[in-house]
Protein backbone atom coordinates (compact mmCIF):
# COMPACT_ATOMS: atom_id res chain seq x y z
CA UNK A 1 0.00 0.00 0.00
CA UNK A 2 1.45 3.27 -0.82
CA UNK A 3 1.79 6.11 1.41
CA UNK A 4 1.44 9.91 0.12
CA UNK A 5 4.05 12.19 1.67
CA UNK A 6 0.96 14.08 3.54
CA UNK A 7 -0.18 10.61 4.96
CA UNK A 8 3.48 10.20 6.02
CA UNK A 9 3.70 13.63 7.42
CA UNK A 10 0.39 13.34 9.59
CA UNK A 11 0.89 9.77 11.03
CA UNK A 12 4.41 10.66 11.98
CA UNK A 13 3.57 14.09 14.14
CA UNK A 14 0.84 11.88 15.54
CA UNK A 15 3.18 9.54 17.15
CA UNK A 16 5.34 12.41 17.92
CA UNK A 17 2.66 14.15 20.03
CA UNK A 18 1.93 10.69 21.18
CA UNK A 19 5.38 10.36 22.79
CA UNK A 20 5.51 13.80 24.05
CA UNK A 21 2.01 13.13 25.42
CA UNK A 22 3.43 10.24 27.22
CA UNK A 23 6.85 11.41 28.78
CA UNK A 24 4.79 14.51 30.38
CA UNK A 25 2.43 12.11 32.60
CA UNK A 26 3.32 10.95 36.42
CA UNK A 27 3.32 7.60 36.83
CA UNK A 28 -0.15 6.55 37.65
CA UNK A 29 -1.92 3.50 39.56
CA UNK A 30 -5.47 2.39 38.97
CA UNK A 31 -7.84 -0.74 40.26
CA UNK A 32 -8.91 -3.65 38.40
CA UNK A 33 -11.43 -6.00 39.29
CA UNK A 34 -12.75 -8.90 37.43
CA UNK A 35 -15.73 -11.55 37.89
CA UNK A 36 -16.77 -11.01 41.35
CA UNK A 37 -19.85 -12.48 40.44
CA UNK A 38 -22.34 -11.24 43.26
CA UNK A 39 -25.10 -13.54 42.10
CA UNK A 40 -22.73 -16.56 42.86
CA UNK A 41 -20.71 -15.59 45.60
CA UNK A 42 -22.35 -15.58 48.86
CA UNK A 43 -19.53 -12.62 50.31
CA UNK A 44 -18.99 -10.78 47.18
CA UNK A 45 -20.20 -7.47 48.89
CA UNK A 46 -17.36 -7.60 51.22
CA UNK A 47 -14.66 -8.67 48.77
CA UNK A 48 -15.37 -5.81 46.74
CA UNK A 49 -15.23 -3.51 49.91
CA UNK A 50 -11.65 -5.01 51.12
CA UNK A 51 -10.71 -3.79 47.09
CA UNK A 52 -12.39 -0.50 47.31
CA UNK A 53 -10.52 0.36 50.57
CA UNK A 54 -7.04 -0.43 49.59
CA UNK A 55 -7.50 1.49 46.12
CA UNK A 56 -8.79 4.11 48.27
CA UNK A 57 -5.57 3.80 50.60
CA UNK A 58 -3.56 3.46 47.80
CA UNK A 59 -4.81 6.76 46.39
CA UNK A 60 -5.59 5.08 42.63
CA UNK A 61 -6.28 7.33 40.17
CA UNK A 62 -9.26 5.30 39.55
CA UNK A 63 -11.12 2.22 39.59
CA UNK A 64 -13.06 -0.34 36.87
CA UNK A 65 -14.66 -3.82 36.98
CA UNK A 66 -14.08 -5.61 34.02
CA UNK A 67 -17.68 -7.55 33.79
CA UNK A 68 -19.77 -10.51 35.40
CA UNK A 69 -20.43 -7.94 38.43
CA UNK A 70 -23.92 -8.58 38.85
CA UNK A 71 -27.48 -8.71 37.64
CA UNK A 72 -29.20 -4.99 37.45
CA UNK A 73 -32.12 -6.35 40.17
CA UNK A 74 -32.88 -4.25 42.99
CA UNK A 75 -31.52 -6.77 45.84
CA UNK A 76 -28.13 -5.72 44.40
CA UNK A 77 -28.01 -2.64 44.83
CA UNK A 78 -26.15 -2.25 47.95
CA UNK A 79 -23.76 -4.06 46.48
CA UNK A 80 -23.51 -1.62 43.57
CA UNK A 81 -23.03 1.06 45.96
CA UNK A 82 -19.70 -0.51 47.69
CA UNK A 83 -18.08 -0.45 44.53
CA UNK A 84 -19.49 3.58 43.73
CA UNK A 85 -18.56 4.56 47.35
CA UNK A 86 -15.15 4.31 46.12
CA UNK A 87 -13.91 8.29 46.27
CA UNK A 88 -12.96 9.18 42.97
CA UNK A 89 -14.07 7.42 39.24
CA UNK A 90 -15.19 4.01 38.86
CA UNK A 91 -15.99 2.40 35.36
CA UNK A 92 -18.10 -0.68 34.40
CA UNK A 93 -17.58 -2.74 31.62
CA UNK A 94 -19.91 -4.92 30.40
CA UNK A 95 -19.79 -8.94 30.93
CA UNK A 96 -21.83 -12.02 29.65
CA UNK A 97 -23.26 -12.77 32.96
CA UNK A 98 -24.58 -9.64 34.01
CA UNK A 99 -27.96 -9.92 31.50
CA UNK A 100 -28.45 -13.63 33.46
CA UNK A 101 -31.82 -14.69 35.07
CA UNK A 102 -32.73 -15.12 38.62
CA UNK A 103 -31.64 -18.46 38.06
CA UNK A 104 -28.20 -17.99 36.63
CA UNK A 105 -28.94 -20.07 33.19
CA UNK A 106 -30.50 -17.91 30.31
CA UNK A 107 -30.89 -14.39 29.45
CA UNK A 108 -33.14 -12.77 31.64
CA UNK A 109 -32.19 -9.00 31.18
CA UNK A 110 -30.72 -6.99 28.24
CA UNK A 111 -27.80 -4.93 28.34
CA UNK A 112 -29.55 -1.87 28.53
CA UNK A 113 -30.81 -2.81 31.52
CA UNK A 114 -27.80 -3.79 33.31
CA UNK A 115 -26.29 -0.53 31.66
CA UNK A 116 -29.15 1.89 33.45
CA UNK A 117 -28.51 -0.02 36.63
CA UNK A 118 -24.92 0.59 36.97
CA UNK A 119 -24.79 3.87 35.31
CA UNK A 120 -23.50 3.73 32.20
CA UNK A 121 -23.92 5.83 29.56
CA UNK A 122 -23.26 3.43 26.46
CA UNK A 123 -22.10 -0.27 26.47
CA UNK A 124 -18.70 0.58 24.81
CA UNK A 125 -17.20 4.03 25.06
CA UNK A 126 -13.72 5.40 26.18
CA UNK A 127 -12.10 7.73 28.73
CA UNK A 128 -8.74 9.37 29.29
CA UNK A 129 -7.19 9.34 32.98
CA UNK A 130 -3.52 10.72 33.67
CA UNK A 131 -2.61 11.34 30.05
CA UNK A 132 -3.85 7.91 28.42
CA UNK A 133 -6.70 7.11 26.88
CA UNK A 134 -8.62 4.10 28.11
CA UNK A 135 -11.03 1.83 25.79
CA UNK A 136 -13.64 -0.40 27.59
CA UNK A 137 -15.37 -2.89 24.89
CA UNK A 138 -18.48 -4.68 24.84
CA UNK A 139 -18.15 -8.34 23.71
CA UNK A 140 -21.87 -9.31 24.12
CA UNK A 141 -22.65 -8.30 20.86
CA UNK A 142 -24.44 -11.04 19.22
CA UNK A 143 -24.86 -13.46 17.14
CA UNK A 144 -24.31 -16.17 20.45
CA UNK A 145 -21.72 -18.63 19.81
CA UNK A 146 -21.04 -21.86 21.81
CA UNK A 147 -23.19 -24.27 23.94
CA UNK A 148 -24.36 -21.65 26.12
CA UNK A 149 -25.19 -19.26 23.54
CA UNK A 150 -23.76 -16.23 25.38
CA UNK A 151 -22.86 -13.53 22.51
CA UNK A 152 -18.87 -12.82 22.67
CA UNK A 153 -18.19 -10.88 19.54
CA UNK A 154 -17.31 -7.38 18.61
CA UNK A 155 -19.75 -5.91 16.26
CA UNK A 156 -19.40 -4.05 13.06
CA UNK A 157 -20.29 -0.66 14.33
CA UNK A 158 -18.16 -1.19 17.30
CA UNK A 159 -14.58 -2.32 15.08
CA UNK A 160 -15.86 0.85 13.62
CA UNK A 161 -15.93 3.24 16.21
CA UNK A 162 -12.61 1.77 17.83
CA UNK A 163 -11.18 2.47 14.78
CA UNK A 164 -12.13 6.13 14.82
CA UNK A 165 -11.59 6.51 18.40
CA UNK A 166 -7.48 5.15 17.27
CA UNK A 167 -7.18 7.20 14.52
CA UNK A 168 -8.36 10.70 16.18
CA UNK A 169 -6.97 10.18 19.45
CA UNK A 170 -3.34 11.48 20.26
CA UNK A 171 -3.18 9.81 23.92
CA UNK A 172 -1.49 5.80 24.40
CA UNK A 173 -4.04 3.26 24.93
CA UNK A 174 -5.22 1.10 27.39
CA UNK A 175 -7.90 -1.57 26.18
CA UNK A 176 -10.49 -2.87 29.06
CA UNK A 177 -12.78 -5.51 28.02
CA UNK A 178 -14.18 -8.72 29.75
CA UNK A 179 -13.66 -11.47 27.36
CA UNK A 180 -10.05 -11.83 26.37
CA UNK A 181 -8.94 -10.76 22.98
CA UNK A 182 -6.07 -13.44 22.48
CA UNK A 183 -7.96 -16.22 23.85
CA UNK A 184 -9.82 -19.27 21.74
CA UNK A 185 -12.77 -18.93 24.61
CA UNK A 186 -12.59 -15.28 24.51
CA UNK A 187 -13.76 -13.34 21.47
CA UNK A 188 -14.93 -15.11 18.68
CA UNK A 189 -13.40 -12.63 16.29
CA UNK A 190 -10.29 -11.61 18.94
CA UNK A 191 -8.20 -11.54 15.79
CA UNK A 192 -10.41 -8.84 14.01
CA UNK A 193 -10.40 -6.86 17.20
CA UNK A 194 -6.18 -7.81 17.12
CA UNK A 195 -6.07 -6.55 13.76
CA UNK A 196 -7.28 -3.00 14.56
CA UNK A 197 -5.08 -2.57 17.60
CA UNK A 198 -2.00 -3.98 15.69
CA UNK A 199 -2.69 -1.28 12.40
CA UNK A 200 -3.39 1.54 15.26
CA UNK A 201 0.10 1.02 16.00
CA UNK A 202 1.85 0.35 12.91
CA UNK A 203 0.25 3.66 11.90
CA UNK A 204 1.31 5.76 14.73
CA UNK A 205 5.18 3.99 13.72
CA UNK A 206 4.96 3.58 17.71
CA UNK A 207 3.06 1.52 20.48
CA UNK A 208 0.00 3.08 20.92
CA UNK A 209 -1.72 0.32 22.25
CA UNK A 210 0.42 -0.07 25.59
CA UNK A 211 -1.49 -3.20 27.14
CA UNK A 212 -5.31 -5.10 26.93
CA UNK A 213 -6.78 -6.04 29.95
CA UNK A 214 -9.59 -8.55 30.23
CA UNK A 215 -11.39 -10.69 32.02
CA UNK A 216 -13.91 -13.35 32.04
CA UNK A 217 -11.50 -16.37 32.28
CA UNK A 218 -10.95 -16.97 35.73
CA UNK A 219 -6.73 -17.38 35.26
CA UNK A 220 -3.91 -15.78 35.74
CA UNK A 221 -1.57 -15.13 32.62
CA UNK A 222 -0.28 -13.07 30.12
CA UNK A 223 0.42 -12.78 26.91
CA UNK A 224 2.13 -10.81 24.20
CA UNK A 225 1.27 -10.70 20.47
CA UNK A 226 2.86 -8.73 18.10
CA UNK A 227 4.11 -6.36 20.72
CA UNK A 228 0.51 -5.96 22.26
CA UNK A 229 0.38 -7.40 25.77
CA UNK A 230 -2.64 -9.12 26.90
CA UNK A 231 -3.45 -9.56 30.75
CA UNK A 232 -5.76 -11.68 32.27
CA UNK A 233 -7.60 -10.13 35.49
CA UNK A 234 -8.22 -12.98 38.12
CA UNK A 235 -11.72 -13.51 39.34
CA UNK A 236 -12.43 -12.08 42.75
CA UNK A 237 -13.80 -14.80 44.01
CA UNK A 238 -13.59 -18.55 42.36
CA UNK A 239 -12.59 -20.61 39.49
CA UNK A 240 -15.65 -22.14 37.79
CA UNK A 241 -15.58 -26.27 38.35
CA UNK A 242 -18.87 -26.84 36.41
CA UNK A 243 -21.55 -29.62 38.25
CA UNK A 244 -18.99 -32.37 37.58
CA UNK A 245 -17.07 -31.47 40.95
CA UNK A 246 -19.09 -30.39 43.71
CA UNK A 247 -17.36 -28.38 46.16
CA UNK A 248 -19.18 -27.32 49.77
CA UNK A 249 -15.94 -24.96 50.93
CA UNK A 250 -18.37 -23.33 53.56
CA UNK A 251 -20.95 -24.31 55.83
CA UNK A 252 -23.90 -25.82 54.96
CA UNK A 253 -26.45 -22.90 55.06
CA UNK A 254 -24.15 -20.58 52.90
CA UNK A 255 -24.87 -23.10 50.05
CA UNK A 256 -28.74 -23.79 50.12
CA UNK A 257 -28.88 -20.21 50.14
CA UNK A 258 -26.35 -19.80 47.21
CA UNK A 259 -26.29 -23.04 45.56
CA UNK A 260 -24.44 -21.87 42.38
CA UNK A 261 -21.48 -22.30 44.74
CA UNK A 262 -20.94 -25.60 45.56
CA UNK A 263 -19.40 -25.74 41.52
CA UNK A 264 -16.47 -23.58 42.46
CA UNK A 265 -12.97 -23.96 43.95
CA UNK A 266 -13.26 -20.24 45.25
CA UNK A 267 -10.41 -18.15 46.55
CA UNK A 268 -10.26 -17.74 50.41
CA UNK A 269 -9.39 -13.90 49.74
CA UNK A 270 -10.25 -11.58 47.38
CA UNK A 271 -8.20 -10.97 44.11
CA UNK A 272 -7.67 -8.05 42.20
CA UNK A 273 -4.53 -6.31 39.86
CA UNK A 274 -3.42 -3.06 40.83
CA UNK A 275 -1.65 -1.20 37.91
CA UNK A 276 0.49 1.33 37.35
CA UNK A 277 1.99 3.27 34.28
CA UNK A 278 5.74 4.67 34.45
CA UNK A 279 6.09 6.89 31.96
CA UNK A 280 9.97 7.98 32.52
CA UNK A 281 10.34 4.24 32.46
CA UNK A 282 8.52 3.07 29.90
CA UNK A 283 6.93 0.19 32.06
CA UNK A 284 3.71 -0.86 33.14
CA UNK A 285 4.27 -2.67 36.54
CA UNK A 286 1.41 -5.21 38.02
CA UNK A 287 1.54 -5.80 41.40
CA UNK A 288 1.14 -9.32 42.53
CA UNK A 289 -1.94 -10.29 45.26
CA UNK A 290 -2.29 -13.98 46.25
CA UNK A 291 -4.82 -15.89 47.68
CA UNK A 292 -5.27 -19.35 48.67
CA UNK A 293 -8.07 -22.35 47.96
CA UNK A 294 -10.88 -22.26 50.11
CA UNK A 295 -11.63 -25.63 50.42
CA UNK A 296 -10.40 -28.20 47.85
CA UNK A 297 -8.41 -26.73 44.67
CA UNK A 298 -9.84 -27.96 41.45
CA UNK A 299 -7.11 -30.69 40.95
CA UNK A 300 -8.17 -32.04 44.54
CA UNK A 301 -11.70 -32.00 43.35
CA UNK A 302 -10.55 -34.20 40.32
CA UNK A 303 -11.28 -30.81 37.34
CA UNK A 304 -9.76 -31.49 34.28
CA UNK A 305 -8.34 -28.65 32.61
CA UNK A 306 -8.92 -28.52 29.44
CA UNK A 307 -6.08 -27.20 27.14
CA UNK A 308 -6.96 -23.53 26.94
CA UNK A 309 -6.95 -23.39 31.40
CA UNK A 310 -4.02 -25.34 31.67
CA UNK A 311 -2.20 -22.10 32.11
CA UNK A 312 -2.84 -19.68 35.08
CA UNK A 313 -4.92 -21.60 37.33
CA UNK A 314 -4.38 -20.04 40.55
CA UNK A 315 -5.98 -17.76 43.11
CA UNK A 316 -3.75 -15.24 42.51
CA UNK A 317 -2.56 -12.28 40.01
CA UNK A 318 1.02 -12.97 39.49
CA UNK A 319 3.99 -9.69 39.34
CA UNK A 320 4.12 -8.66 35.93
CA UNK A 321 6.30 -6.21 34.02
CA UNK A 322 5.47 -4.52 30.65
CA UNK A 323 7.51 -2.80 28.83
CA UNK A 324 6.59 -0.42 25.89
Amino acid sequence: MSVTRREFLQRTSLAAVGFRTLSRIEPMTFGLCADVHQDVMHDAPERLSVFVDAMSRRQAAFVAQLGDFCVPKPANRNFLDVFHSFDGPHYHVLGNHDTDDDNLTKKGYVRADTRAFWGMEANYYSFVQGGIRFIALDGNDPPGTGSTDYPRHVGNQQLAWLERVLETTTEPVIVLSHQGLENEEGLDNGENVRAVLELANERAGSQRVLACFSGHHHLNYAETVKAIPYVQVNSMSYFWVGEDCENFAYAPEIHERHPMLQFTAPYRDPVWTTVTVDPQAQEITVEARVSTWAGESPTGLGYESPPSRRRGLSPATAARRLRY
